[in-house]
């Protein structure tokens, strides 16, 4: 399949193919996958450094501050572990559909007749 015009330089001979391929998506899992499992583990760092400083910081002003702080940084980092995951699944799931597509294609235009003679001369 060629798109009308995509070669860039309106000359024609570029390489314009259209390919869909579920590599890119199936890598945006990964990526997505590996972003989710470090915001979990920042996650237990920032629970287990308060629960130290916890102990040590009773009694200052700063510490209403400090728990205020450390309760908005849980809700965002969830935010970003849970929209992650959700990432992850959808981009595994979107690069599957999409490699199953090319191989179906694939295999449909194998029975497409490629002979360059019209119609009325065969």
């Amino acid at each position: 399949m060629r798109l009308a015009s995509a070669d860039g330089g309106g000359s024609g001979d570029g390489d314009a193919d259209l390919r869909i391929s579920g590599t890119p998506w199936t890598s945006a899992s990964g990526v997505a996958d590996e972003l989710r499992t470090d915001t979990n583990s920042g996650l237990t760092d920032l629970r287990e450094a308060d629960a130290g400083a916890a102990g040590g910081a009773e009694g200052f002003d700063c510490t209403a501050a400090l728990n205020e702080t450390r309760a908005t940084w849980e809700i965002r980092l969830t935010a970003v572990r849970d929209e992650c995951g959700r990432l992850h699944g959808t981009l595994a799931r979107t690069g599957k559909h999409f490699g199953e597509v090319d191989h179906q294609v694939g295999r449909g235009a194998d029975n497409i007749p490629t002979d360059s003679s019209p119609d009325w001369a065969r």
